[in-house]
Parts: C-alpha cells; sequence; structure tokens
C-alpha cells in the first residue's frame, strides 16, 4: 500500500454551535463515546465501522451517518484503503435555532442511523457547507446552506412521526446521572452511588448501561471530556485542565481525548492543525 498518512482535524466552525471534523484514517480506533450534539457525517472514500444501537454498521462512501446526541457509538476503518470521512457536529440548541427557521416542530429523528446508499444530491449540499463554514464566507451564504442541507436531510432521511427527546432514566438513575455530572473530577466509589440511591452496587451498574448506554464510570470519563474540552476554549494550561477535570496528568488526558474525539487537546486548541498520528 501507498504511504499511510492519517490525519484529522477537528474545529470551531464560523458558525457558533457547529464544529467541524475532517479524517483520512487507517488504522485510529473510536473508542465507545458519544456526543453532545447530532452528528451529521458523510464518507466520501474508504470504509469505516461503527456500532451503534445494538448492531454494526458501515459506513460507505457517498453515504451519510446521522447519530443522535447522547448515543453511545464506536468508529474504525474497515478496509485497506482507509476512511476518509467529514462530520458536523450540531448542537442542540443550535438544531432547535435551525428548526425553527425550517418552522419544523420538535428535534429531528433519524431512525436509521447510515444510510447505505449512494446520495449525490446530499453529497452535493453537505459538501458546499463544509467548504463554507472552513473558510471565510458571508454569514447569510452560511446560513443558508445549512437550513438547506438541513432541510433535505429531515425531508430524505427524518422519521415524520417521531421526535428526538433526550432518554430520561428512571428516578433513581437520573439522580445518579446527575451526581456524577456534579462531582464528575471526584474520585467516586460505587458504593457512594449506590448510597444515594438505595440500590446494589451490581444492579445499578447493570441498569446504568442499559438505560444510559455506558456503565457509571464511563458515564463520568465522558463528562469529564466534556468539560476539558470546553476549558481548551479558554488560556488554562492543558496540564492544569487535566487535573482539574479528573484525569492523572496531562498525558492521560492526551490518550482519552484522541481516543474519544480523533486528535489530542494540543491539537484541538490548536484549531485548524493537522494530525499526523505517525502509527
Amino acid at each position: 500500500m501507498a504511504a499511510e498518512t492519517e490525519f484529522a482535524q477537528l474545529w470551531q466552525s464560523s458558525l457558533p454551535g457547529v464544529e467541524l471534523f475532517n479524517a483520512q484514517l487507517y488504522h485510529h480506533t473510536f473508542a465507545k463515546h458519544m456526543h453532545e450534539a447530532y452528528t451529521i457525517g458523510f464518507t466520501h472514500v474508504g470504509l469505516g465501522g461503527f456500532f451503534y444501537r445494538g448492531g454494526h454498521h458501515y459506513a460507505q462512501p457517498g453515504s451519510f451517518k446521522l447519530i443522535h446526541p447522547g448515543e453511545v457509538h464506536t468508529g474504525q476503518v474497515q478496509a485497506e484503503a482507509g476512511w476518509g470521512f467529514r462530520n458536523l457536529y450540531i448542537s442542540v440548541p443550535k438544531m432547535q435555532q435551525i428548526l425553527a427557521q425550517l418552522e419544523c416542530p420538535g428535534l429531528p429523528y433519524f431512525a436509521i442511523a447510515l444510510q447505505t446508499s449512494t446520495d449525490a444530491v446530499g453529497q452535493a449540499m453537505f459538501s458546499r457547507l463544509f467548504v463554507a463554514l472552513s473558510q471565510p464566507t458571508l454569514q447569510l451564504e452560511r446560513d443558508s446552506l445549512l437550513l438547506e442541507l438541513m432541510a433535505y436531510l429531515i425531508d430524505r432521511y427524518g422519521d415524520r412521526k417521531r421526535r428526538w427527546q433526550r432518554p430520561e432514566p428512571n428516578s433513581a438513575l437520573a439522580q445518579v446521572q446527575t451526581y456524577l455530572e456534579t462531582h464528575y473530577a471526584d474520585n467516586i466509589s460505587i458504593d457512594t452511588l449506590a448510597r444515594l440511591v438505595g440500590l446494589s452496587p451490581f444492579y445499578l451498574i447493570r441498569s446504568f448501561r442499559q438505560q444510559v448506554g455506558l456503565p457509571p464510570h464511563s458515564y463520568q470519563r465522558h463528562w469529564q471530556l466534556v468539560q476539558a474540552k470546553r476549558s481548551l476554549h479558554t488560556n488554562q494550561s492543558i496540564a492544569d485542565i487535566a487535573i482539574a477535570h479528573g484525569f492523572y496528568d496531562q498525558s492521560h488526558l492526551n490518550r482519552v481525548f484522541k481516543q474519544t474525539f480523533g486528535v489530542t487537546p494540543g491539537q484541538y486548541r490548536q484549531g485548524n492543525s493537522v494530525q499526523d498520528y505517525g502509527f
């Protein structure tokens, strides 16, 4: 095979509430994770795969992947040709704004996460928007292209009878979620959580995994990453961010951040930097 130079970029677009991800991967595997935003992804070359909603799916060239906020998934290369793809991450408040502008009630629900057929029309819309968000462009053009793409995706792939709502676990598990979000940087024992809601540790772990999609410790790690990622937009040093958000040190944060987001904290902070993984 020719030289396998992996790269990945993750950066905030020129529209608030929209992040961009661009990658060509040959070896990298994304750990089980979730996002606080809608993932609108498009594969343009190679073959990717991900575990989502209890099954394994393949991302074919020319197809979209549509993942709701808070839904657990993985990601990995599935072919020697690698996996080249781009993602838009659209925050829930931004999606609500888009839907209001489209005069659509509620948030979109995509019953099928991976569209297996080639979509040339959607590809053209996605590509125009991605380019517009990646470089200086008139705001009117960016806004119009985003509305055009979302109207198309909702009309073609959305479930007209359903609206997305963030899953609400039962009251005991919701209390555990809130506790983990509030104390995400603390060293929490399973006994502490079990006593909090009056459940056995084993039952708590099993029920939490079933309803949230991750065991309690992974959900805590997810929240640590969310908060650390937000802190990377400040001037605080990465070493201090790591300690403040529950990681052992900067190298620990680097490793977990890269497994989840595809870039290191330093590269995310730099914005438009290109990562060579050097595998």
